[in-house]
């Protein structure tokens, strides 16, 4: 796949050990960014993305454990994976900025609230459902997404998880699996995404962790995407102390990265 030019590669070692595979690139204040579910460096998405932040900042991407070319020590575990976040920040000079979408955005909440060092964060359609009661039947969603992975059922796992947890339509879906290669990428993340759905607190806003954020943090979604999405974008924002929430005109779950630009720049000075 294409990456961005002149991106520099390197390796970060977590407090376990694990080896995470880092890249920077561009220019400018640092931030890091934490991708959703399928998305890891080199995909396309994320590469458009880097693309256009890269002219403003000094991008900072890495695969999460157990995706792309990282590691993946075994227990799993959330803690692990914030100590690979602060990892990651701890290798980059000086301080740094944080963006977190869907599934990243969940996990960089955790951090947060962990006390990652950062200046602050913008975290984009976190996936929760906006019910602050504990839904049992999303925590038994986690182990079944773990059984089919056993089993062999990958197309079973991600076609359960893109409707499910994205809440994408079967027909989109449908459609999907008749595009070989980019059914063959979500397929390659079908064993990591038991573990989002328990980032992701069983799909419900962790109350207690959004309240332990210290530092200023940006919520945002999209108004042209699914309304569950933004309904919990509104409530985590209620829930983190002092932060603040928007909604990106003419954006859904996956925002252009132009819009998103823009919405860091208003939030980190830049303009």
């Amino acid at each position: 796949m294409s990456r961005p030019p002149h991106a520099s590669d390197r390796t970060v070692v977590s407090a376990d050990g694990t080896e995470l595979a880092v890249s920077e690139t561009g220019d400018g204040p640092a931030l890091v960014l934490v991708g959703g579910a399928f998305d890891h460096r080199g995909t396309p998405y994320l590469t458009r993305l880097v693309a256009v932040l890269a002219e403003r900042y000094r991008v900072v991407t890495y695969d999460r454990r157990g995706r792309g070319a990282s590691g993946d020590t075994l227990p799993w575990s959330i803690e692990r994976e914030v100590e690979d976040l602060r990892a990651v920040i701890d290798a980059v000079d000086g301080p740094a900025w944080i963006y977190g979408y869907c599934v990243g955005a969940g996990l960089v909440l955790h951090g947060l609230a962990a006390g990652v060092p950062t200046t602050g964060a913008v975290l984009y359609e976190p996936p929760f459902r906006a019910s602050v009661e504990h839904h049992v039947d999303d925590v038994v969603f986690a182990d079944m997404l773990d059984e089919h992975v056993a089993a062999g059922r990958r197309s079973q796992t991600v076609r359960a998880f893109l409707a499910h947890v994205l809440g994408v339509p079967m027909g989109q879906i449908a459609l999907l699996r008749l595009r070989p290669a980019a059914w063959s990428g979500l397929l390659a993340e079908a064993h990591v995404l038991s573990r989002d759905v328990r980032v992701l607190n069983g799909l419900v806003i962790p109350e207690r962790v959004a309240a332990a954020v210290g530092v200023p943090v940006l919520v945002a979604s999209g108004d042209d995407g699914p309304e569950f999405m933004r309904r919990a974008a509104r409530a985590l924002g209620e829930a983190v102390p002092g932060a603040t929430y928007v909604e990106l005109p003419g954006q859904w779950h996956r925002p252009e990265p132009e819009a998103v630009r823009a919405a860091l720049e208003r939030f980190t000075g830049l303009r």
